[in-house]
């Protein structure tokens, strides 16, 4: 009677065993069905009105829902840097000397950096963070690079978000790459692996959200929609007086580029390459 207790007690214990191993396996398998990273959603807010081509770059309820919900502001000046490398005199891939020597070793200027990674990894801008006291506006649609970055402890605004390719507010489907994420041509809201709802706003409507019009360095870099989003800004109301534009991934090719912002009185005045394409960009002044 006892052996036969101690049989039925083993075949419980390994049936147990057998349950939880399933229930693993299955764990497994479903996680690697989620975006990588540390975030697996987006901050979206669904059914509020506030995207569309009916919705003006400078409504202030869209200004006020930037303010409230996109907008992380920077840390206390006493929180020190946390880099991966911090003695790495210069993360990007020579941008940030460029736009020194064009600015004339300018402290305490203001930048915007689109397509900010992890606020580290080749950045045009921590370099003049770190040793010119600038301050500015980190943006990051992929939420796991957000995640990222947040740890970072940049002296900088950040936003996860990313910059509308139409001068109107809108949810897009991101497709989800560490260093070449990009808006992708799929609708916003569908489940494929690896893809991610993002809200994006007009540079614009960042800028009346910051309450900044000038920008002394705006760095460019979102996979091949550079010229849809500078098509968007309303150059009449906004000062910016440097910039660096990826050209490598652009469709319309690098000459609309060049052409359509020096038919708004800007030159290209030095192009940064580097090899394995670590950098393909014109680095432009206004006249």
């Amino acid at each position: 009677m006892e052996r036969s207790l101690w049989r039925i007690s083993k075949i419980k214990g390994l049936f147990i065993l057998l349950v939880f191993l399933i229930f693993v396996i299955m764990m497994y398998q479903h996680n690697l069905n989620q975006p990588v990273g540390p975030v697996a959603h987006s901050l979206i807010i669904e059914n509020d009105g506030l995207n569309g081509e009916l919705v003006s770059q400078e409504d202030r309820r869209l200004i006020t829902k930037i303010r409230t919900n996109y907008l992380y502001p920077p840390p206390p000046g006493d929180v020190p840097l946390n880099l991966t490398d911090p003695e790495e005199f210069d993360t990007s891939m020579g941008q940030s000397q460029v736009v020194k020597r064009l600015l004339k070793y300018k402290r305490n200027g203001f930048f915007i950096e689109c397509g900010a990674l992890d606020g580290e990894i080749r950045s045009n801008t921590l370099y003049l963070e770190r040793y010119l006291g600038w301050s500015g506006l980190l943006i990051e649609g992929d939420p796991s690079n957000f995640a990222l970055m947040v740890h970072k402890h940049r002296k900088a605004w950040l936003s996860q978000a990313c910059l509308s390719l139409k001068p109107y507010p809108s949810i897009v489907s991101f497709k989800q790459n560490f260093n070449m994420g990009q808006v992708s041509d799929y609708p916003a809201g569908h489940s494929r692996s690896g893809f991610v709802d993002v809200q994006c706003f007009p540079l614009y409507s960042f800028l009346l959200a910051l309450n900044q019009t000038t920008i002394d360095y705006f760095s460019l870099d979102v996979e091949g929609a550079e010229l849809d989003v500078l098509q968007t800004i309303p150059w009449s109301k906004v000062n910016i007086k440097v910039l660096s534009v990826e050209f490598i991934h652009g469709p319309q090719g690098k000459d609309a580029l060049q052409n359509y912002m020096e038919s708004l009185g800007y030159r290209v005045v030095e192009t940064v390459t580097h090899s394995n394409n670590l950098a393909n960009d014109f680095i432009l002044i206004k006249d």
